[in-house]
């Protein structure tokens, strides 16, 4: 089914690369403090009776904490800061489908230089740059400090708090990527190692939306949805980079007379942000014989005169409505594609690509490797704020057919394989080679 969730992620992050399209909109008037307190407490309110995992956050006492946030809220000195403090509340839930979002007009209000860095072995790893910046600082730099400190204490003190994300992992991969982000006026130092050993400092304005530049390798704005390479003996390489596009789905189809020919097959999710569930469900479908099951799922529910009554799963506030699966997926009509398989994930690997994940996990012939997925996925309930912001609570639980759960700790691989930063130096793919590595031994004992 459609991660409504996942398109707003997808929003998010193309607000957040592709070229300024328009300047802000004018600043709206500062709240007053009634209605500053009134999108705390509407925000509250929702998450309290619809926040599907406060299991996950077992140290959290919701309603102290918006006790505590209410002169947190009333100090703010403008509807800007009134918005940071909501979302430093929002992040405590910890999740990826749970958010709250800054009103049009305070959009570009932060900003970062024209880098792009990634998390590596908990170093900030450059992974794009624009093409002006290209010979002084090379992609596969580390970023060693920011501003005079450690970019990972950096990253923890500017960045963390206001993380929405479901894994650990996924928080400090969020909180490192966007270790240069800030105030869109001030500029940045840092300090950063070449990949050939020599250390560099750099001044760094926050222009990514006021100077024209290009994007020195594709970003994920510009990426392909699809891509198809071939390895060695006879294995395929098929790259799905979103599932947010049904083409993606007919891209696959069409390539499926070549894939035939295929002895082995890897299929690439590692940085897929997910989109909508069917389509990953529909390759899926050319991977087995079989009939897959889908991700269960279920959701609070509050019925007052039992709360009256005194049930205690409704005084408690933990009843739910079990909504079963989200369907079958019944193998796809025609020839399918069954040949040993390797899929490979990643920490970006979210939402509806982690359906897929789930869609194939009982498939005998596949096995995954990479990382934990992102861990995150849903239904989020979409509301609006005082100011002219959002918020999205996720309102749905998510597991494994058999109730085991992936948000909260992410889809795990069969074969665990981290990327390291010598490697992404020197241009190797530890995952890839793993698969290629399990394929090549599989077909030799066929």
């Amino acid at each position: 089914m459609l991660r409504l969730s996942s398109f707003a992620s997808l929003l998010a992050s193309f607000l957040l690369i592709a070229p300024l399209a328009a300047q802000d909109e004018p600043a709206p008037p500062d709240l007053s403090e009634a209605k500053m307190l009134y999108g705390l407490s509407l925000f509250w309110q929702e998450a309290n009776y619809n926040f599907a995992f406060f299991d996950q956050v077992p140290d959290l006492d919701w309603d102290a904490t918006y006790e505590a946030f209410i002169p947190e809220v009333l100090a703010a000195k403008s509807t800007y800061e009134y918005y940071r403090v909501l979302r430093r509340f929002a992040a405590l839930l910890q999740d990826g489908h749970t958010s709250v979002n800054f009103p049009r007009a305070f959009r570009y209000r932060e900003s970062y230089p024209w880098v792009l860095v990634r998390n590596v072995e908990d170093q900030a790893l450059v992974v794009n740059v624009g093409r002006s910046l290209e010979a002084e600082i090379p992609i596969n730099s580390v970023i060693e400090t920011v501003d005079g400190v450690p970019a990972a204490d950096h990253a923890a003190g500017h960045q963390l708090p206001y993380v929405f994300s479901s894994t650990e992992h996924h928080r400090w991969d969020e909180a490192l990527r966007w270790v240069l982000r800030g105030p869109a006026e001030e500029s940045i130092e840092i300090t950063y190692m070449m990949p050939d050993g020599e250390r560099r400092e750099r001044t760094l304005s926050r222009d990514r939306r006021t100077r024209e530049d290009e994007w020195l390798l594709p970003t994920s704005s510009t990426r392909p949805r699809f891509e198809m390479h071939w390895l060695e003996e006879g294995i395929a390489h098929v790259v799905l980079n979103t599932f947010n596009d049904t083409l993606v789905v007919s891209d696959f189809e069409a390539a499926l007379p070549e894939l035939y020919d295929a002895r082995a097959l890897v299929i690439d999710v590692r940085q897929n942000g997910g989109g909508n569930s069917n389509n990953g469900y529909r390759i899926a479908a050319y991977l087995t014989d079989d009939t897959l099951q889908t991700s269960a799922w279920r959701t609070r529910q509050n019925i007052a005169a039992y709360k009256a009554w005194r049930r205690e799963d409704y005084v408690g506030m933990d009843a739910w409505f079990d909504g079963g699966t989200h369907g079958e997926v019944p193998p796809a009509d025609g020839r399918r594609l069954i040949v040993p398989t390797v899929v490979l994930q990643e920490h970006a690997t979210f939402s509806a690509a982690e359906d897929f994940l789930v869609a194939i996990d009982a498939i005998p012939h596949i096995t995954t490797v990479g990382r934990p997925s992102g861990g995150s996925t849903g239904q989020p309930l979409m509301f609006e704020l005082p100011g002219g912001g959002s918020a999205f609570i996720c309102s749905k639980r998510d597991t494994y057919p058999d109730g085991r759960d992936f948000v909260g700790v992410g889809a795990q691989p069969d074969i665990t394989i981290a990327p390291t930063v010598e490697a992404v130096q020197s241009g190797r793919d530890p995952a890839l080679e793993m698969a290629v590595v399990l394929l090549r031994d599989q077909l030799a004992g066929d």
